[in-house]
């Protein structure tokens, strides 16, 4: 199962990079990506993809972001694999091929945000099950996440007793740019919507101000990512499967989400193994600030934050300049165990 990642065409190669994607990355994850349910309280169903090599050496967990599904991932999947690693990345619900949580299947919503982390928690307790049958032992356990799935894994971390040996977390939504509103007016915001959709209607979630269902935004219109080939392989794949298509953030969300963020910080020192955060230089998304102020909370003497300039928030689908410093850094950092720091990102 294993190859030459060095062989893979950069990005900028537009066409030489579609084909080897479409001609080498599709082909392995439609190959080896087993395909699994997890069935949760109150009839929720969970989706996850768990590819493993033979005689794979550890598993990286993926928690996305949101909006995101599994099906974004198989060039991240098809990296890790070559280098021996298992994968596993979850649907979150309401999203991907999860079950979805509204009558509007686009509305990006969730009841209560620990529903998130706790659904991680059952997605590894599954994982663990399906590889120690596949291979005949546990595997060490590292974890990646992407925005919204780092604020999940790292309640997770800090919340539930884990085998997980060291966590890169990507854009981590530690914080919500809301542009000139403070942080505690947008939490007012949102749950007084929130609030009000519970009275009035708490059959049909309304969504937030401005937002809709999903959209494709251009690539020359994007804040996510430089990589025009990355970004439009992302988008290509949502076209034809619809059904993971997700629009804008419900006022039940947001609210939760806001929370969750500032709850990830005030629990960072229940975390005991080494975090790596990589902050997106140009990221318009998610805030800076909250990212290096969660690292500064951290416990573990290794924790540390790397900083990409110049990109933006979505760094594993990014142009090769941004992205395969992040991809060389979180293999280090798992082959390691973490890495002792060279400078102290709280000074």
């Amino acid at each position: 199962m294993t190859g030459q990642v060095d062989d893979k065409p950069a990005d900028d190669q537009k066409c030489e990079w579609h084909a080897f994607y479409n001609d080498t990355i599709l082909p392995f994850w439609r190959e080896h990506a087993q395909q699994f349910t997890i069935q949760r309280p109150k009839q929720v169903q969970l989706n996850y993809y768990l590819l493993q090599p033979e005689n794979a050496k550890a598993i990286v967990l993926i928690s996305p972001g949101r909006i995101e599904a599994a099906i974004k991932y198989p060039e991240l999947a098809w990296e890790l694999c070559q280098q021996g690693y298992a994968v596993a990345v979850l649907d979150h619900r309401g999203q991907g091929f999860s079950q979805r949580l509204t009558p509007n299947p686009h509305q990006g919503h969730v009841h209560h945000f620990s529903d998130f982390v706790d659904d991680f928690a059952a997605f590894v307790r599954d994982v663990e099950k399906q590889t120690q049958s596949e291979q005949g032992q546990a595997l060490n356990q590292y974890l990646l996440a992407h925005s919204m799935g780092g604020a999940i894994a790292a309640l997770y971390l800090a919340r539930y007793p884990h085998q997980v040996k060291a966590a890169v977390l990507c854009s981590p939504m530690f914080g919500i740019q809301t542009s000139f509103i403070p942080h505690s007016v947008a939490v007012g915001i949102t749950t007084l919507g929130a609030t009000l959709n519970q009275w009035l209607m708490p059959s049909k979630p309304w969504y937030f101000i401005g937002m809709s269902d999903y959209v494709e935004v251009p690539f020359s219109e994007n804040q996510l990512s430089h990589s025009q080939a990355r970004y439009s392989s992302f988008r290509e794949q949502y076209k034809l499967h619809p059904e993971v298509q997700l629009g804008g953030p419900t006022f039940r969300w947001l609210s939760q989400a806001l929370r969750a963020a500032r709850q990830a910080i005030n629990e960072a020192a229940d975390i005991h193994i080494p975090v790596l955060v990589v902050q997106g230089g140009a990221d318009e998304v998610v805030e800076g600030k909250a990212q290096r102020e969660f690292v500064c909370a951290l416990s573990h003497p290794f924790s540390q934050l790397m900083v990409v300039e110049g990109g933006r928030h979505e760094l594993l689908i990014e142009s090769d300049e941004y992205r395969q410093p992040v991809i060389n850094r979180l293999l280090r950092w798992f082959a390691q165990g973490g890495e002792p720091r060279t400078m102290d990102p709280c000074e």
